[in-house]
């Protein structure tokens, strides 16, 4: 799949998470619209080592999980009418992805626990390649870095954690509400291969997915918060705002059309 059909189907997956997020109000809109070109790449590049069928992609972020719904509609989990039940009574897609939802692995809420989840599976199951996906603010939990010293210590090359550094939490940017950086520079200490790219480059983002490893990976991909419509792209407010005016959402769909 080349780049332009992959960009095709990038934008249609933003376009159906901002119409069932605006249709019901529910959940965290902008986080979901970071990690969009990142988790197409992973489903439809079949030049990325991850296969849906067998591997498994845990969601420590859970409020971004959304954007594995479309994905999986698509390649026949469910039916794709799920996607307007989305947050109803009778629908099967929930708030966070947990599961019960066919093609899910996990329920998340608090941040920090995914990953010492997605650790556990690892090590239960060395056959299988486990990614988790982790934010950039999520990394403020101490969880998160005793499970990495877990992860090294027992070598688990399996394990690749995606880190959306989208330099953007709940309150404003990372670097100010308590500074991250120098990042990868973290991960490296911890042991990890780490890599820094763009998660917006197909070619960049499978390229890095690729790069050969001998220890457990961490990939931080730069990312822009609310990506592909333009009043949300960088702006910490529509972290938990979720555009309401026509005005506003007819923006949105026309940015993603």
């Amino acid at each position: 799949m080349n780049n332009t059909e992959l960009e095709k189907i990038a934008k249609s997956v933003r376009k159906e998470v901002f119409m069932f997020k605006t249709r019901t109000g529910n959940g965290h809109l902008a986080s979901c619209l970071s990690t969009v070109d990142v988790i197409v790449s992973l489903y439809y590049d079949e030049k990325t080592p991850f296969d849906h069928k067998k591997d498994i992609l845990i969601f420590s972020k859970a409020h971004g999980s959304p954007v594995v719904y479309p994905i999986l509609a698509d390649l026949g989990y469910y039916p794709k009418d799920e996607l307007d039940k989305y947050c109803k009574p009778g629908g099967i897609l929930r708030l966070h992805s947990d599961q019960s939802i066919p093609g899910c692995h996990f329920v998340g809420g608090s941040l920090g626990n995914g990953i010492g989840y997605a650790a556990g599976v690892a090590m239960a199951e060395p056959d299988k390649k486990v990614y988790v996906v982790l934010g950039d603010a999520e990394l403020y939990e101490g969880a998160v870095w005793e499970t990495m010293m877990f992860i090294t210590h027992h070598n688990l090359t399996n394990m690749t954690l995606i880190i959306d550094r989208n330099q953007l939490g709940i309150l404003g940017a990372t670097e100010e509400l308590l500074k991250l950086e120098p990042l990868a520079d973290k991960f490296k200490s911890f042991g990890f291969e780490t890599l820094v790219t763009d998660g917006h480059d197909f070619n960049k983002i499978e390229t890095s997915f690729n790069s050969k490893s001998y220890s457990p990976k961490a990939i931080i991909f730069d990312t822009i918060k609310g990506k592909g419509v333009s009043y949300m792209e960088g702006k910490y407010e529509y972290h938990t705002i979720i555009p309401k005016s026509e005005e506003d959402i007819n923006t949105g769909l026309n940015e993603l059309s």
